[in-house]
């Protein structure tokens, strides 16, 4: 997504197959995080030896399950741990996205600053590191909802308190199966306080159970026991039953649909049959502008 020409580095970028390239200074590829679209051409990167992923031990755990690179491809940084490239250092800082997610600062020998969001979540984890983002010379700031006001969500915590509750209503779970969208990587906190709260496993694809036990530690939340009665699903299935079996159409079809997305403001008059939470992993309008207000950089991407 983004190439410095003041530290000659990719962030979230593998362009080994374009023709027309810029030179890096060093065989390291920055990568907030392991969705899709930060990913594009990741594979490619097998057919280079010398070069190296920077990025999450959780990061690197899902590249290993989802594009077969071995972890001997990356370089760990956790959140909130510096690593020094001879011409620049590279801070990291916990992106509040996805597990694992991070934003990354840069610092020259000359004292030259710039600061690559990822995707993010303004919130105290970014906060407690203000004193170091501040005064970027160059921001390059996730903007997903930054364009339109309407884009104000409630916090996440006040979200999980309205999804349970629907959950736990009358003639729900456990009566209902409940099925809940979300990416392969993702609305941890989300899934992370339903397993918890019910004390139950959640079933999920093959891909995602195999992530979260590469990951390890407390995200062993997810089964591939299909009589869960909770279900995870990408939002392609689970709001239009694209790509189902007869069977497993039909138990959606009778199940209690969720699908926390910031696009839910857009969606929640028009869908009826599923039921909509405006919960996101990005910034909403408010948050992402008092961020660039805080950040006070000279020059700003949105990306």
């Amino acid at each position: 997504m983004v190439f410095s020409k003041v530290t000659n580095s990719y962030f979230d970028e593998f362009p080994f197959r374009k023709r027309k390239k810029h030179s890096a200074s060093s065989d390291y590829y920055f990568l907030s995080h392991a969705h899709s679209d930060h990913t594009t051409g990741i594979k490619s990167i097998l057919s280079s030896p010398d070069s190296t992923i920077v990025c999450s031990r959780e990061t690197a755990a899902a590249l290993k399950v989802l594009h077969h690179i071995p972890k001997e491809k990356c370089l760990f940084i956790d959140k909130n741990q510096s690593l020094d490239f001879d011409d620049f250092v590279v801070h990291a800082v916990d992106a509040n996205h996805c597990l694992g997610s991070l934003m990354f600062v840069t610092e020259t020998t000359d004292n030259y600053k710039e600061v690559y969001t990822g995707d993010f979540r303004f919130g105290q984890p970014i906060l407690d590191e203000m004193e170091l983002i501040r005064g970027a010379n160059h921001l390059w700031v996730d903007y997903t909802y930054g364009k339109k006001p309407r884009y104000n969500f409630p916090s996440r915590k006040e979200l999980i308190s309205d999804i349970l509750s629907l959950m736990l209503t009358d003639g729900n779970y456990p009566q209902k199966e409940i099925w809940i969208a979300a990416y392969q990587i993702g609305k941890e906190k989300l899934l992370k306080t339903i397993s918890d709260a019910l004390k139950v496993k959640i079933f999920a694809p093959d891909k995602k159970v195999q992530i979260y036990k590469e990951i390890g530690g407390g995200w062993d939340i997810f089964t591939d026991d299909p009589d869960s009665g909770i279900c995870v699903e990408s939002r392609r299935r689970v709001e239009n039953l694209s790509g189902l079996d007869q069977k497993t159409e039909a138990r959606l079809m009778n199940s209690l649909r969720i699908s926390p997305t910031g696009w839910a403001i857009e969606l929640i008059s028009k869908r009826l049959d599923v039921h909509y939470f405006p919960y996101s992993d990005h910034c909403s309008y408010n948050e992402v502008h008092e961020f660039i207000d805080l950040v006070n950089a000279q020059e700003i991407t949105k990306i």
